[in-house]
């Protein structure tokens, strides 16, 4: 069991092994992230290897406070950098121009960096105490359901990770939404946890990426991402289960009459977005658990966190080849 309590003790032994070169994985707000140090493409290598990651994904580097940005990013102009100050710390990860420190391999040879200042105090504190740079993608293999407690870090991932700081329960429960800032318009690369109108209050009207197959700019990109083990399928809400399959159902709050099912995961009874983002994954890996034959997912309305919810759910339905 790799799982340590967020001590002052162990923060500051988890920094030292950052400092060393090594896997930590930690709680933000958004996700469990699986850190190394940003600087060091041999630590960060081992990201890669232990998520079976394809180095053309690029990773996230998190810094602890705007006052290290201009150690990971470069040309960031002064209305850019107005800008971030009302999004950080919290769930909004920026594509910038990168500086040349940063090594080619988490940026999968790109010239821009994807960065963000996390907002859980847990993540600070770590990347104070290391006073380095961290590249944190989320801590699973990669393209399977992001762990939203230090447990399921320890059953994805095991001993491939030298510690897991227990943060407890994350808040969000989804990742980050990615913006890129180096085009004239912003542009969100990825739903997360600001939502569009969020990031339009603040940055005015902004451009949508899409889902792509190679070679993305930034995580979460893929076509194909956050999926179960066990096959899942989107129902709209007139559809029914097929009753013949062993079923789990994923649903915001309760089931059309004439539905049976024995595995039920309600994640928000009161139908609210942010509920149902901070229960979406954990649900899904208790469904996941049970080995059934196929995970139905009710749609969701697309406004506010309804269209990351979405997001996710569409490219967990997408199942990844290996």
């Amino acid at each position: 069991m790799a799982i340590f309590e967020a001590t002052e003790e162990n923060i500051s032994k988890a920094a030292d092994l950052i400092q060393a070169g090594e896997l930590v994985s930690f709680a933000t707000e958004t996700v469990y992230g699986l850190g190394a140090n940003a600087l060091s493409s041999e630590a960060c290598e081992k990201i890669f290897i232990a998520k079976e990651r394809p180095h053309y994904d690029p990773l996230i580097v998190h810094i602890a406070s705007l006052d290290q940005l201009p150690t990971v990013a470069k040309d960031v102009s002064e209305e850019v950098l107005n800008k971030l100050k009302q999004f950080w710390p919290g769930p909004l990860t920026a594509v910038l121009k990168k500086q040349s420190c940063i090594p080619d391999s988490i940026t999968a040879n790109l010239d821009t960096v994807a960065v963000r200042i996390p907002g859980h105090p847990l993540a600070l504190s770590l990347l104070k105490a290391a006073n380095t740079p961290i590249a944190a993608p989320s801590a699973n293999p990669f393209g399977y359901l992001s762990p939203t407690t230090a447990q399921h870090v320890d059953r994805q991932l095991g001993p491939k990770v030298q510690m897991i700081l227990d943060g407890g329960e994350c808040d969000c429960g989804l990742e980050s939404t990615i913006v890129n800032f180096t085009s004239d318009t912003p542009e969100i690369l990825r739903h997360g946890g600001y939502t569009r109108k969020d990031i339009e209050k603040i940055c005015g009207p902004v451009n949508l990426g899409k889902a792509i197959l190679e070679q993305p700019l930034a995580p979460g990109q893929l076509a194909s991402h956050y999926s179960p083990e066990t096959k899942l399928v989107i129902l709209s809400k007139e559809q029914k289960p097929d009753a013949s399959l062993n079923f789990g159902i994923l649903t915001h709050s309760g089931l059309n009459e004439g539905i049976e099912c024995k595995y039920i995961e309600r994640i928000s009874p009161s139908g609210n977005a942010k509920e149902a983002a901070h229960n979406l994954f954990s649900a899904l890996h208790r469904l996941d658990q049970l080995k059934l034959d196929i995970i139905y997912a009710y749609e969701f309305s697309e406004e506010g966190l309804g269209s990351a919810i979405m997001d996710r759910l569409r490219k967990a339905a997408v199942k990844m080849k290996k």
